[in-house]
């Protein structure tokens, strides 16, 4: 009996060690995480009646710039396995305990940068509740394919150069993941800013909620907040980036600062805020950074052109009037062909091409076009 339980233990420790082995390659799992977290079922549905999954893929992981970040530093409030259920979880202001910020010496945190954010126009809590819910946290963002692309292998050349005083290949590859697309330029193009920008401005029941709700609680939205993505997309700007003109304006080249890009991203304010790039204050400036001689009457051109009646009726009512007269000059040509038809049929003439012409045939009444 002793010797079967103790063959059926060893079995089940090589089970975990052959479905382990291949997760440790990603990273190191100091803390034995993974012995639940790797199971794709792991989740729960919470009181609320959302499904929450705490699965960690550890091939997904393991190329992610907080791969060499042990768990607990991040998630300080777990003291023992199996841990207690967690109400809050990790905020994006938590600070890393074992990794220290080498120009101040105190523990890293992305807590500087997430002051700016949660003063933004897009700011919210981790955990929030109403219409806030719809805005995106930071890892809508940077957990989006759009805007954190798979990284590449650094070229065989330049590890073998780093090589040389580093002496640690896995170092190095690390290293160069973590850091060149940092140092290296890194803004997006035009298209997968518009893109990224597009997956919440172009939902129109994400827009229409929020419509809803601010009317209701005498909340003020930007007037192109409706059709923000749409008026941008009928836009010059927005024409030419479609076609794949690299160089237009997008969203961000506008509304986020440029005196310090990276981090203003994360703080952006609705036109009506001073601070705004694209406030009365400071529009003409922003328009000045492409159109250098730009003037305040330059700078009064609406970038959001829209059909709408009730944004811009003249437009509305041009482009109506230009309809029409557009389909009547057609009808009219049309028109004018198919009586053309009727008198050449009356004519005898038949429908022939015959050097550039289709009307080549002998009339009834002396009016022939055979040459």
């Amino acid at each position: 009996m002793l010797y079967q339980k103790i063959k059926i233990c060893i079995v089940l420790l090589f089970l975990l060690g052959a479905g382990y082995s291949d997760i440790t390659l990603a990273f190191e799992d100091d803390e034995a995480c993974l012995l639940c977290h790797k199971y794709p079922k792991m989740g729960r549905v919470t009181e609320e009646g959302v499904q929450r999954s705490y699965y960690v893929m550890p091939h997904v992981f393991g190329k992610t710039v907080h791969r060499n970040v042990p768990c607990t530093d991040c998630h300080s409030y777990i003291k023992q396995l199996p841990h207690k259920p967690v109400k809050v979880g990790v905020q994006c202001d938590s600070e890393c305990h074992a990794i220290k910020n080498p120009a101040t010496g105190k523990n890293f945190s992305h807590k500087p940068i997430y002051d700016k954010y949660i003063k933004s126009t897009h700011g919210r809590k981790k955990v929030t509740k109403g219409h806030d819910r719809d805005k995106p946290y930071c890892v809508t963002c940077h957990t989006n394919p759009i805007y954190n692309p798979n990284e590449d292998e650094p070229p065989k050349r330049i590890v073998d150069r780093c090589v040389v005083c580093h002496e640690d290949n896995k170092f190095v590859i690390n290293w160069y993941k973590h850091t060149s697309r940092r140092i290296r330029e890194v803004k997006r193009s035009s298209e997968e800013i518009v893109a990224l920008c597009s997956n919440c401005h172009g939902d129109r029941r994400l827009v229409e909620r929020h419509m809803k709700a601010a009317k209701l609680e005498g909340r003020e939205l930007g007037r192109k907040y409706p059709y923000a993505v749409e008026s941008y997309n009928e836009s010059f700007h927005g024409k030419v980036t479609r076609y794949g003109f690299k160089k237009a304006a997008n969203c961000l080249d506008c509304h986020a600062d440029y005196d310090n890009y990276y981090l203003s991203v994360h703080y952006i304010r609705p036109s009506r805020d001073p601070e705004s790039p694209v406030s009365a204050e400071r529009k003409l400036k922003t328009c000045q950074r492409c159109h250098v001689y730009a003037d305040k009457n330059y700078a009064a051109i609406d970038p959001h052109p829209t059909s709408n009646p009730e944004d811009n009726p003249f437009r509305h009512y041009a482009e109506l009037i230009y309809g029409w007269v557009g389909d009547i000059v057609l009808a009219i040509f049309v028109g004018l062909a198919i009586f053309e038809t009727i008198g050449r049929r009356r004519d005898g003439v038949v429908w022939k091409l015959r050097k550039g012409s289709s009307w080549w045939r002998k009339s009834k009444r002396n009016r022939d076009r055979v040459v």
